[in-house]
């Protein structure tokens, strides 16, 4: 009987939670994402999904700044800090220069707090002059 009571509830509280549902939107930061299909940015709930920042520059380090600068625009935009970043992707069509870049991207985030990250080398980004790209995943209070 205490089986089929804890199923019960647990079936309950799943389908209230599944009736609810997250509170999702989608918001575009510039227009090039419509004509391509995809969203700057998608919030859900609490959390906000950011969209690759692409980057170029004349070198590692100047792109570096471009991409961490825009997402510090982007995360002002949204009421949130790099203190609040749990997940970070990097794509970089040049690894080293990107290793040597470390403290032009440590500089972006706040005593310390750095997110959970990935970095990877790849032979292109959408756009041929693009040395890097940034994907973050955000937790917002």
């Amino acid at each position: 009987m205490r089986f089929v009571l804890l199923s019960v509830l647990l079936i309950t509280s799943l389908t209230t939670v599944a009736a609810d549902g997250p509170t999702l939107k989608r918001h575009h930061l510039g227009e090039w994402e419509k004509e391509t299909g995809y969203s700057g940015v998608v919030e859900v709930n609490n959390q906000l999904f950011i969209s690759g920042i692409a980057c170029a520059g004349k070198t590692m380090e100047e792109a570096v700044k471009r991409c961490y600068t825009t997402a510090h625009e982007i995360l002002k935009k949204y009421n949130a800090t790099s203190d609040q970043i749990v997940k970070e992707t990097v794509y970089t069509t040049d690894i080293e220069a990107l290793i040597k870049a470390i403290p032009t991207r440590k500089s972006f985030f706040n005593s310390d707090k750095y997110p959970a990250a990935t970095w990877v080398q790849i032979s292109r980004l959408y756009s041929p002059g693009d040395l890097l790209e940034v994907e973050l995943i955000v937790q917002r209070k």
